[in-house]
């Protein structure tokens, strides 16, 4: 394996430890917060998201991505970088403390205007991490990286449970947001080696500017984009019914995003040094597909299917609602890889134009949609969703065709390959547990057992790509533990 490989892989690697961590961490603090919050306390913190999701746009996007690919890094690129970033969050800032009382109204909930004012001071704790941040992911540091996020979800989760546990509702929410961005904007300064200074370049800013101001947009209206269903179904239904939307959306986000982000953050990197090799950057872009499919595929459909019975045990029956909702939001998930991919690569080859573009598209799509599906209620909205996925995958497809030579025969063989092996395990899966009649417990238990036995066994029978890649990589790993336990020995 070639040293950029090898470093992908311990990128993965070390993303998807961040993964296990972090969103494990998520997972049961969730859980506990659902034991102590109400649908309701989760509606109004859907309503004010939108101020973490831009803070997000702001760090993963515009001028980081521009620090990690530019080929030649000055201190006076970081430094203008660091300065407009505050600039920007200012701005935002003001705007939203400003749209707060508008909101509220809105949404006809008062007790929003002090809850965003509040949130979007996470934008500036978030601006002062940009840099740091994208020095480490240019440095493909990703141990660094996991230590921090895990140590900024456990501490900001622990005290948020805390919170609720001590009855301050929503606020335990918007607290674990605002301790987590701090305790990682700390660490991420204690272990980065770069220091601001008030130097500005001009010529930087027109530089880093120009890539990332299309990503800053692109990213900003996909901020719009994922909060125009809260907004629209916060206006139109009640707290409670947006909560259930959220807190479904937010369980499928803990595995879908955050194993999308896991490979492109470590991959990202890795794809900006063969930027100018076609054939190369073909071939990773098809194996970060191939293995992105083989996992988020079965994950999103084991869900799917053992949704009810995880409910039954993990929450009491005021989130029993959510159900359907998770479980037509997995389905909508599927296709999510093809966009994540698709993006990094549009960034890689300097098109960010063209990432603006078919951003812009993917999101006039999915609106048109919701507003087709209100009139047919909750489900109609979410089940929308599916059927926007699909129809914005096609033309992220035939820009991979376009740009990269990645031919349609090919993408929808490494698509369809995982996916149809996942959905016959799921379907398999589904009729053995109906057939069973078992409790909840054993319900789950049976079943994730059940999925995973069938699942690698149609990967085996069919030879799907992600699987045989896996292999090949587990074989090749032994073998080398071997060969040096042999030469250890005297």
């Amino acid at each position: 394996m070639s040293p950029l490989g090898s470093r992908v892989g311990q990128g993965i690697a070390w993303n998807l430890a961040n993964m296990v961590v972090s969103r494990g961490a998520s997972v049961v603090f969730t859980l506990f917060l659902a034991r102590f919050l109400t649908p309701d306390a989760f509606g109004l913190m859907a309503m004010i998201a939108i101020c973490y999701a831009l803070a997000d746009a702001l760090m993963t996007s515009g001028f980081g991505q521009a620090i990690i690919r530019q080929k030649e890094l000055e201190d006076i690129d970081l430094s203008t970088a660091f300065l407009t970033n505050l600039a920007f969050s200012l701005a935002i800032y003001l705007a939203l403390y400003a749209c707060a009382p508008w909101v509220a109204r809105f949404y006809e909930q008062p007790e929003l205007v002090p809850l965003i004012r509040v949130m979007g001071l996470v934008l500036f704790v978030n601006a002062f991490k940009v840099v740091q941040l994208a020095l480490l992911n240019r440095a493909m540091d990703f141990r660094s990286l996991m230590r921090i996020n895990s140590t900024a979800t456990l501490v900001a989760g622990t005290l948020a449970v805390l919170m609720a546990y001590a009855g301050l509702g929503v606020w335990s929410l918007v607290a674990q947001f605002m301790i987590s961005a701090l305790v990682s904007t700390l660490l991420l300064w204690l272990a980065g080696s770069w220091r601001a200074s008030l130097r500005f370049s001009t010529q930087s800013f027109r530089r880093m500017f120009g890539f990332g101001s299309k990503l800053t947009l692109e990213s900003t209206l996909n901020v719009l984009y994922e909060n125009s269903y809260v907004l629209v179904i916060g206006r139109v239904f009640s707290a409670e019914a947006t909560g259930l939307y959220y807190f479904a959306k937010r369980i499928r986000d803990l595995i879908v995003d955050q194993l999308n982000s896991a490979v492109q953050q470590a991959t990202y990197p890795a794809m900006a040094q063969l930027q100018d090799e076609l054939e190369g950057l073909r071939r990773m872009y098809r194996i970060i597909l191939q293995l992105l499919f083989y996992i988020t595929a079965p994950a999103l459909l084991l869900i799917t299917v053992l949704a009810a019975p995880l409910f039954q045990i993990a929450f009491d029956a005021r989130w029993a609602p959510a159900v359907p909702y998770l479980q037509l939001l997995c389905l909508a998930g599927l296709l999510l890889p093809i966009h994540t991919v698709n993006f990094n690569m549009l960034k890689v080859k300097g098109r960010t134009d063209l990432a603006l573009y078919t951003g812009v598209t993917k999101k006039a799509i999915h609106l048109l949609l919701l507003a087709a599906s209100i009139p047919f209620g909750l489900t109609g909205i979410v089940a929308g969703q599916i059927v926007a996925s699909v129809l914005s995958s096609i033309y992220y497809m035939h820009c991979s065709a376009k740009l990269i030579g990645y031919t349609w025969r090919a993408q929808f063989r490494d698509i369809l390959e995982p996916v149809a092996a996942a959905a016959l395990a799921a379907a398999a899966t589904a009729w053995l547990m109906a057939a069973a009649s078992l409790s909840a417990p054993w319900h789950a238990l049976a079943g994730a057992a059940c999925y995973a036995l069938l699942y690698l066994l149609l990967s085996h029978v069919t030879h799907v790509a992600g699987y045989l890649f896996l292999r090949d990589k587990l074989r090749a790993w032994r073998k080398g533990s071997a060969q040096k336990m042999a030469e250890s020995r005297p």
